[in-house]
């Protein structure tokens, strides 16, 4: 049994639920007639929704390296001095 996966019609965004089975077939939307395949429109949704991610993980990733910039953490810390034996 296959589940059921909902798709957006590209021309007027009504959602259509086909079999997943079928989503790579050729859908016709019941509201305006247009046929799509509901697979490419989730893969297109998914992809959009992974650039999405990326670029916020940039920005988090940049906002970081200017807060360490900013408050004197990108520099290594020197190392302690070295203890001195008494002779």
């Amino acid at each position: 049994m296959s589940s059921i996966v909902k798709a957006k019609c590209p021309k007027c965004k009504t959602e259509v639920s086909v079999e997943e089975d079928a989503s790579v077939l050729s859908t016709v939307c019941t509201s305006c007639q247009t046929a799509f395949v509901p697979a490419t429109v989730i893969a297109e949704s998914n992809k959009r929704f992974e650039m999405g991610m990326y670029v916020v993980m940039l920005l988090v990733g940049l906002g970081l390296i200017v807060y360490m910039a900013a408050t004197g953490s990108l520099k290594p810390k020197p190392d302690p001095p070295a203890a001195v034996l008494p002779e």
